[in-house]
């Protein structure tokens, strides 16, 4: 056969993996909605439609009502609000298809290429991996699709005048849906630079010519650059609109940092070097950043430095935080492209065909290859789905809402009910009540985190910790007439739930697997907590339905979650039965017998709460957590060398757990071996100084079985830190109390008193030797 037809099977064999690529991404993109602001849009979006204009100040929640609001997502929330209005869940999920195949298919025409198109179709597999973690309902689709068109456009068609009008265009409709907008100015400055450093900056090698523009192009470039800024200030706001999501992106590092380290998506993707070749964690990001910067090492004499440039600004700004990382697929996407241009697969593949025809079949050969790989991936991705409770069948995790992520029915309840009010609430659940029951509800938190400021999260986040004395505060700044506290992402803090079941002022009209709702007992509540208000006493427990669920794999959460927050209000007995509930259900599900160890242990019933700390972790051996209650009920059963070797075994597997150091030091002294105990703190304490606390507790428990020696020396190695002197020599005036010698304890006390003048104890302690 002619070499010709060997040519087009390889180029036939070649199509086959982007097509499974795109099959597999339209799939995916069908992801069930799961997002939390999805439901905020909608309320947004609806205000807006119903009323015809714009708000410039919060109209969502009652704790900064009337508080100066730049809504520079207004237009997405507006299309979203209408196609859900008039084509349902449907038409969110085929709107969202849409986007991503548009913005997919402008990738794959940017890196199309009949020579290169394995390194076309495995970057773009690469590519869509990381993509489909931003499939959500959120403005980040259409950002990213305006990226892709800034990309497509300045790559391949800065020569045509047409250029100008789609740039424009596409920024107006950027500034309008999402705060990333200030990217379309960002990539034009990018290319003048490089163009302006191309031409009168003397670079190696053959960087000045690589990539560089006509004088033509490069003028269209600089009217494209002026006409993107004014397009920036085509916003309800105007100047400040434009100008208000770069304030945002600059105070990351300062007063909005705080965002960063508790909202998961918005932590760092590589936390460490060596987390970089933790390949079980973003390991496509990873891969990515390695391979376009090979790409830049072979391609070092002809290096585009507008592609450069692109490549680190996107690379950090990926490294600050987890959902950027698609930005980065993207420009490393163009960069492996631009690179790849440049040389042949003969420059990297050292093997010689002795006949075109067997290099045709040795590429279709792996295309075939990559297309299998493809299809078994997508086998695996087809099959998601979980058990849904309400229908007792299997729910696939593409199309439809998420029965998961969402208190949902706590929220049916108060849909159901026409409850309105002020709500108390947890971040996760502020955007789903706003999309179910806005305006009838107003929230105390939403996901807008820079409406609401670092401060105020802070202190929100110290209510929902359990601050009982703040949420005192709170109750009396706002006229909250309802709390909802989710379950389902988070479990409740136990001292929330015990003020308010303490509170009679507080009625419990709702309590199930996902969430809590307490009303306040005021005359607009008055019906319905006459009709649902809860005895906690005459709580009960329904048996599940196993003959109904027959030999299902599922797991139970639902019996946990509700066992989880009974035993959260110390209605012990209750939480027991529903724990059992789930352990007859799925023998095999680790959490509940963890929670049943729990309330063992609360009634010192420690065997029991051993048995059951064993099983949770025989079933799930790498959580910390029951490890740590493992040890603790080896430790409550006297059993120290049982905790030891528990205690090590931590320590292994979570070597900067603090915690296991010192519970280890402290079973050493249970065990009497100073040795041991001695040499695990004197190595902590240069660490982690600060633990001076926990340190002298040790040395309480030799003092506790009579080594005064051996608690000395515990004291001595806390007292050679500096801190906490006070406290130090108190104990050292304890022990030679406890040894007869009253001189030397007075001393130690008097030094005490040096440090802590107005210490009570320490004068009592004094006085009652002088006294002797």
């Amino acid at each position: 056969m002619r070499e010709s037809f060997w040519k087009k099977v390889s180029y036939i064999f070649a199509l086959l993996p982007i097509a499974a690529i795109f099959g597999l991404t339209v799939y995916m993109a069908n992801i069930e909605i799961k997002d939390l602001d999805l439901w905020l849009h909608l309320a947004t979006g609806r205000f807006i439609t119903l009323h015809n204009f714009i708000p410039k100040v919060d109209i969502l929640s009652f704790t900064i009502a009337g508080h100066h609001w730049v809504n520079h997502e207004w237009f997405f929330q507006v299309v979203m609000y209408n196609v859900y209005n008039l084509f349902g869940v449907q038409g969110l999920h085929n709107m969202q298809v849409g986007v991503v195949l548009v913005t997919m298919l402008m990738l794959l025409f940017l890196g199309f290429n009949k020579e290169k198109l394995f390194t076309t179709s495995f970057t773009l597999f690469l590519v869509s991996f990381i993509y489909s973690q931003r499939f959500t309902l959120r403005p980040d689709i259409f950002s990213l699709l305006f990226f892709t068109i800034y990309i497509f456009v300045l790559a391949l068609h800065i020569d045509k005048r047409w250029s100008i009008y789609v740039l424009v265009i596409t920024q107006i409709f950027w500034s309008n849906m999402h705060g990333f907008f200030f990217f379309g100015p960002l990539f034009v400055t990018i290319g003048l630079i490089s163009e302006f450093i191309k031409r009168h900056v003397p670079l190696p090698c053959q960087w000045n010519e690589a990539g560089r523009l006509s004088d033509e192009e490069y003028t269209r470039l600089r009217r494209i650059l002026i006409f993107v800024i004014l397009a920036c200030l085509v916003n309800p706001h105007f100047v400040k609109g434009a100008l208000y999501p770069l304030g945002i992106f600059f105070s990351i590092s300062g007063d909005h940092s705080v965002f960063f380290k508790y909202i998961q998506e918005l932590q760092r993707p590589i936390l460490s070097i060596s987390d970089f070749f933790n390949f079980d964690r973003y390991g496509q990001f990873k891969l990515l950043i390695f391979l376009s910067f090979v790409s830049f090492v072979f391609n070092r004499r002809r290096i585009d430095i507008s592609a450069l440039f692109f490549w680190l600004v996107f690379l950090i700004f990926s490294l600050s935080a987890a959902r950027n990382m698609s930005y980065f697929a993207f420009a490393a996407y163009l960069v492996i492209i631009t690179n790849t241009l440049s040389f042949s697969y003969k420059d990297l593949i050292p093997i010689r065909f002795t006949a075109k025809k067997f290099y045709y079949l040795t590429a279709a050969v792996l295309h075939l290859l990559f297309f299998i790989l493809i299809l078994s991936f997508a086998e695996g991705v087809a099959t998601r789905s979980y058990f849904d409770f309400d229908t007792f069948e299997y729910k696939s995790e593409y199309r439809g809402v998420s029965k998961r992520n969402f208190a949902y029915k706590a929220v049916d309840f108060l849909v159901d009910n026409e409850i309105e009010g002020n709500f108390f609430n947890d971040f996760n659940s502020g955007a789903y009540l706003l999309g179910r029951t806005h305006p009838r509800i107003k929230v105390f938190i939403d996901g807008r985190t820079e409406a609401y400021g670092s401060e105020f999260f802070i202190e929100y986040k110290k209510i929902i910790d359990g601050d009982v004395a703040l949420l005192k505060e709170k109750l009396k700044q706002y006229p909250i007439t309802g709390i909802l506290l989710n379950s389902t992402k988070q479990h409740i803090a136990p001292p929330l739930l015990k003020y308010f079941r303490e509170q009679e002022e507080w009625k419990l009209v709702y309590f199930d697997f996902d969430a809590v709702i307490f009303l306040k007992d005021i005359d607009i509540n008055r019906d319905v907590i006459d009709k649902f208000v809860f005895n906690f006493e005459d709580i009960t427990v329904d048996a599940f339905d196993r003959q109904k669920l027959g030999p299902k794999r599922i797991i139970p959460y639902q019996n946990y979650y509700r066992a989880y927050t009974l035993e959260s209000l110390d209605l012990d007995d209750a939480a027991l039965l529903e724990a059992m509930e789930a352990v007859k259900t799925v023998p095999g599900y680790a959490e509940p017998y963890q929670l049943i160890g729990k309330i063992y242990a609360k009634r010192k019933d420690y065997l029991n709460a051993f048995e059951y700390f064993r099983i949770a972790v025989l079933l799930t051996p790498k959580d910390k957590e029951m490890r740590f209650n493992l040890a603790l009920a080896y430790y409550d059963l006297e059993n120290y060398k049982g905790a030891i070797e528990q205690y090590k075994t931590i320590i292994e597997l979570w070597p900067q757990e603090m915690k296991g150091y010192f519970l280890l030091a402290r079973s050493y002294a249970q065990d009497d071996n100073i040795d041991k105990s001695y040499k695990i703190l004197a190595s902590v304490i240069k660490s982690n100084p600060g633990a001076i606390v926990d340190v002298i507790n040790i040395g309480e428990v030799f003092e506790a079985t009579g080594n005064l020696e051996a608690a000395k020396k515990i004291f001595d190695l806390a007292a050679s830190v500096g801190t906490h002197q006070d406290l130090i020599h108190k104990k050292y005036g304890l022990l030679h109390k406890a040894q007869g010698d009253l001189e030397q304890a007075r001393i130690s006390f008097e030094r005490a008193l040096l440090s802590s003048p107005n210490n009570e104890e320490i004068l009592n302690l004094l006085d009652e030797l002088k006294n002797k």
